[in-house]
């Protein structure tokens, strides 16, 4: 299902960002239909969050996979008529994504126990590594011979299996059905997450902790994916295609190594996460630093598959540490935030390369990196000392 889904979203962004580049020749307007799906989770976090947690997530997949698979059909069968059409199909798809992508981590939290999650979570967001592939290199080797009506039929064909697959999952009863309310008593969707987090000083963490690796982390791949290969190493535009296999390959193993880490009951300890930590960084500042493409692409695997690991490791904690009642509250918003700050280091990334290079930008988001993540735990460890001492006071 996961599988099917992203790879239909994914296709739809890529090909129609390359269908309105080839019709208009502007690369803004190209760049505009790539970035509408990640604008989407940030301007309709509040509309996200009463959809996916409205109803059962088997229901709700369903009902999203039928939603994306009819936008597709009529934004193909449009688009040659105007291509401005393009724009508003890629922002209903990423609006349909954005409703999964919290549906199904709220699958995962009802579907599976807390000790389960560990691989649960990479094996099912393996499907996304994987969906990229698949999309890039059906456009990479067929991009002559797809035209609009066969890139509908590639789209709906991939919701159709998608929707199918989302039929033989478990029925659940909705949450709101259970007696849970949504929201807390008095308090808006906005309050609710607000209260939530400052009630529950672990959960706050690893929230902070899972939006700060993502926005730093992927941020960087974002700036570095194309300036790498292009403007440091000065190589032939087909080496962009080598870098994201490379990266792609490595998020992969990750995801797979993790999993594996989950299902024989290791987890990655503060000493273990520092280290894997330590590796990322350096990785990420050497790949940018070294002029040699076999020392600079080895060293960028490996940042891809240490932060790769460190996504599943904080992403787990966070599921594990929500309550089932707010999964959908709480993934809604941390999509939303890591969103927003992919598009805000992505935006002062590029300005930092075309000033100083990529080199200190690496080194700068390396430095971003660290003083956030010191910031969550030394402010998180004051709220629990803050709470301990009101419970002794109480005694």
């Amino acid at each position: 299902m996961n599988l099917a889904s992203i790879a239909a979203s994914v296709f739809t962004y890529v090909y129609l960002a390359y269908y309105v580049y080839t019709t208009t020749g502007s690369l803004v307007l190209s760049e505009a239909v790539v970035l509408a799906p990640m604008v989407i989770p940030v301007l309709m976090c509040l509309a996200i969050n009463r959809i996916a947690g409205s109803g059962s997530p088997r229901g709700i997949l369903m009902a999203a996979n039928a939603a994306g698979l009819l936008v597709a059909f009529v934004t193909y069968m449009t688009v040659e008529r105007h291509f401005a059409v393009a724009l508003v199909g890629a922002l209903l798809i990423g609006l349909v994504d954005a409703i999964q992508r919290v549906a199904r981590t709220v699958a995962i939290k009802r579907y599976f126990a807390a000790a389960d999650v560990k691989y649960a979570v990479p094996i099912t967001l393996t499907a996304q590594f994987i969906a990229g592939a698949i999309a890039g290199v059906a456009l990479s080797f067929y991009q002559g011979e797809v035209t609009p009506r066969v890139a509908a039929a590639i789209t709906v064909s991939g919701f159709l299996v998608a929707a199918a697959a989302a039929a033989l999952l478990p029925g659940l009863p909705s949450l709101a059905a259970s007696g849970n309310a949504p929201q807390l008593k008095g308090l808006g969707t906005v309050g609710t997450l607000k209260a939530l987090l400052a009630q529950d000083v672990q959960l706050r963490r690893h929230f902070m902790a899972f939006v700060i690796v993502v926005s730093t982390l992927q941020g960087f791949f974002n700036v570095s994916r194309v300036a790498l290969p292009l403007h440091v190493l000065q190589l032939p535009q087909s080496f962009v295609g080598y870098l994201q296999i490379i990266g792609a390959t490595a998020a992969l193993i990750a995801a797979l190594a993790f999993a594996l880490l989950g299902r024989v009951g290791l987890a990655l300890g503060r000493r273990t996460t520092a280290l894997i930590t330590t590796a990322c960084l350096f990785a990420m500042v050497g790949a940018t630093t070294s002029h040699n493409v076999a020392a600079s692409y080895t060293l960028y695997a490996l940042y891809m598959f240490s932060w790769e690991i460190l996504f599943f490791k904080y992403q787990s904690d966070l599921v594990n540490a929500t309550p089932s009642e707010r999964m959908a509250l709480v993934a809604t918003f941390q999509y939303a935030a890591v969103y927003a700050g992919m598009l805000m280091t992505g935006l002062a990334g590029g300005f930092v390369v075309e000033a100083v290079g990529l080199p200190l930008c690496a080194t700068a988001f390396a430095l971003v990196y660290l003083s956030a993540m010191s910031w969550n735990v030394a402010s998180t460890g004051r709220a629990t000392e803050s709470v301990r001492d009101a419970v002794a006071t109480t005694r």
